[in-house]
């Protein structure tokens, strides 16, 4: 009975079943009919853009050995001479838009300092390098130098941004997550700047200690400074650089209008100013950020030497000599080309540097950043006095103001000597960790005669100037650019040699080895600037950018140069002090010296009569 009951049940339902059946495969079959005949639950969409809710995507690749310190054993990335490509299609289309804004103000000279401030606020320029969910650009180091170049024109608001930018990346790090939210608007705003205070006064006296500048915690636990800093700029924020507990070296953030500030010219003294220390960013960290200052610094110095080149070239071009135009002579030509070739390497290498910098999981490219400061330091004080000499007496003022802002910018906040002391020991210091054992023995002959025989034979080569070249970096460049290859094979093949060289003659008193090192480090930055050229035309060539075939004759010319000066480099440091005349430099200038009067005799002195 229970199961005629429950048959008779379901019989009357049999063509429902049949019917839920059809529907569902006939909605099945046509969904999307189906879809638009029956009401809908539709998500809620958000533009999370707008709303700046996502942080920019880094597309890094894996940690690389650093570059420039491999060189210095001979070791070279040939994967970087693709030349690092950072920004795709979008990124370079927002960076192209900003720096149409930006150029259509700085370019007008009809526009005011204020015009140019707001146009940098406008554009997001102050808080630029802060995140996107801080009111910022997320910019990276590639971004930040194509924005250098626009701003650039106005050098007060250069060093201004650029000291600004740096400052950022700085509180980021050092600052606890709470007090940078809690700063970052008024800093990303516009309205107040951070200057960096880090360089000091030589010392007056002798006793007098080199850094001055400490810092000390009250009972309350506030730190305050006392000290004296070289600055500019102390209207806003400031970044110091302070000695705390007479060993250690710590950054503190002095806030606008604090107590205990007075400035003077150029000098910002603290007298028990409170301050914010940044305690989350270790010293190698806040040497490593502070860093990026000299890579601005380059930018700056290579534009400044663009924007005197321009100033010559309005003087030139309308005015004759001898019935003939100025821009007709031939020497005037070959130095505005030599001017060229310095700014496109200068480029290549502050781009190359950047692309490592934005391109690789922490970096090591601080050797890097100092190179490019110091190659174009060096040649465009040579290559501004010679386009200064064309024009002659007739601007006056203007060779003055253009001399006196390339000096400021090659002595902004340490000068050449320091900077190739740091790379040439940074350098060494690498080199001799994977050195140590070849070196020792090399220093101890007679205990290691079968070492010092294999090394005969294997450095038979390098004592004759002729290295194997057995790199064979031309197979990741243009075929065209094959010789200018060898030749950059050639100075890193040497590199080697000079640092066994120097290591062994000097040992550990190596570090007092000031003329030597000096050259050591002027030949590294040259291959730096080598390697961009090279990296950067075979580029543009094999993409077909405008005036490709241009940039291969300026890298192959830029590159003979260099080689015959990194040879002429290394050769005197190979020769020694004596052969290369160092040691009766060095003499020649104590006598200086050591004596208030005149050491050679007029040349119409007589000992007779």
């Amino acid at each position: 009975m229970n199961i005629a009951r429950k048959v008779s049940s379901i019989i009357p339902y049999h063509n429902v079943r049949k019917n839920v059946y059809r529907k569902f495969r006939f909605s099945a079959s046509n969904f999307d009919s189906s879809a638009q005949s029956q009401p809908q639950v539709r998500e809620e969409k958000f533009d999370f853009e707008d709303l700046k809710v996502l942080e920019r995507v880094e597309r890094r690749n894996a940690q690389i050995s650093p570059f420039m310190k491999d060189v210095f054993m001979s070791i070279f990335n040939k994967d970087l001479l693709a030349y690092p490509e950072i920004l795709n299609k979008e990124e370079s289309a927002a960076l192209d838009n900003r720096v149409a804004a930006l150029e259509s103000v700085f370019s007008d000279p009809k526009k005011t300092k204020d015009d140019r401030r707001n146009a940098l606020i406008q554009t997001g320029m102050y808080g630029a390098p802060a995140s996107l969910t801080n009111g910022g650009l997320a910019m990276n180091y590639t971004e930040s130098l194509r924005y250098l170049d626009v701003i650039s024109t106005d050098l007060e608001l250069g060093l201004e941004l650029s000291d600004h930018w740096v400052s950022l990346n700085v509180l980021k790090l050092g600052l606890n997550a709470d007090v940078y939210q809690k700063l970052v608007n008024d800093l990303t705003s516009g309205e107040e700047t951070i200057s960096i205070c880090i360089r000091e006064k030589i010392p007056e006296r002798l006793m007098q200690a080199d850094f001055r500048t400490t810092a000390e915690m009250d009972g309350k636990g506030v730190w305050h400074l006392n000290g004296e800093k070289i600055c500019t700029n102390s209207t806003g924020y400031l970044l110091v650089l302070c000695l705390v507990e007479e060993t250690r070296f710590k950054a503190f953030l002095v806030h606008p209008r604090a107590n205990g500030i007075s400035s003077n010219k150029n000098f910002v003294t603290f007298r028990q100013t409170p301050a914010t220390p940044l305690d989350e960013i270790t010293e190698e960290a806040l040497s490593q950020t502070l860093a990026a200052s000299r890579l601005y610094t380059a930018t700056l110095c290579r534009n400044s030497l663009k924007k005197s080149m321009h100033t010559c070239l309005e003087y030139i071009k309308p005015r004759y000599f001898s019935g003939k135009p100025l821009t007709e002579v031939p020497t005037i030509r070959a130095v505005v080309g030599d001017t060229l070739l310095k700014q496109y390497a200068s480029e290549s290498a502050e781009y190359f540097t950047a692309g490592i910098l934005d391109g690789y999981l922490q970096p090591d490219a601080e050797l890097e950043m100092a190179m490019c400061r110091n190659f174009i330091a060096n040649h465009a004080q040579y290559q501004l006095l010679q386009l200064l000499a064309i024009p002659g007496m007739e601007m006056q003022d203007r060779c003055l103001e253009l001399m006196e802002e390339m000096r400021l910018l090659t002595l902004r906040g340490e000068n050449t000597d320091n900077i190739n002391m740091y790379i040439a020991l940074n350098g060494i210091h690498h080199a001799g960790k994977s050195m140590a054992t070849e070196i020792k023995q090399m220093r101890n002959p007679m205990f290691n005669p079968s070492f010092i025989f294999k090394k005969i034979l294997t450095d038979r080569h390098q004592e004759r100037d002729n290295p194997k070249l057995d790199l064979y970096l031309s197979e990741h460049l243009h075929p065209t650019l094959k010789q200018s290859a060898e030749k950059l094979e050639y100075c890193v093949l040497r590199m080697r040699f000079t640092c066994e060289t120097l290591m062994s003659r000097h040992g550990q008193e190596i570090g007092n080895a000031f003329t030597e090192l000096t050259r050591l480090a002027e030949a590294a930055t040259e291959i730096l600037a080598m390697s961009a050229v090279l990296a950067r035309a075979s580029r543009a060539y094999c993409i077909g950018l405008r005036n490709g075939e241009l940039e291969m004759k300026l890298s192959s010319c830029f590159v003979e140069k260099s080689k015959a000066r990194v040879q002429k480099l290394l050769l005197e440091v190979n020769d020694g002090e004596y052969l290369n005349t160092d040691h009766f430099r060095i003499q020649f200038g104590k006598k200086v010296l050591d004596n208030k009067d005149a050491i050679v005799e007029k040349p119409t002195a007589r000992v007779f009569w």
